[in-house]
């Protein structure tokens, strides 16, 4: 079986009711296999009396130089009457 890794990730959301939220995290731990794709959770930060989580899975893996990385994009919970988007890449891994 090949190795399990993780990736890190963080970016922030779009912009809606005038304010955006930033998250960060680390994947779930996967082998390194063909294919393969990462869970991503997080919890935003705390902005404009609230926040809002997310749980999304990545696309499958895109080679680079270092390594490899997996695209992802979602949307967050509906609290305090919006979502708000978000997209970004995780870290490089091996």
């Amino acid at each position: 079986m090949q190795g399990m890794h993780t990736h890190g990730f963080e970016g922030p959301t779009s912009i809606n009711e005038n304010h955006r939220h930033f998250y960060n995290g680390i994947s779930s731990a996967e082998p390194n296999i063909p294919g393969h794709v990462h869970n991503i959770s997080a919890t935003t930060t705390f902005n404009n009396g609230h926040s809002h989580s997310f749980n999304v899975n990545t696309a499958p893996a895109i080679s680079v130089k270092q390594g490899h990385m997996h695209p992802y994009m979602g949307t967050t919970t509906f609290d305090s009457g919006h979502v708000h988007y978000f997209r970004g890449n995780t870290t490089v891994s091996r």
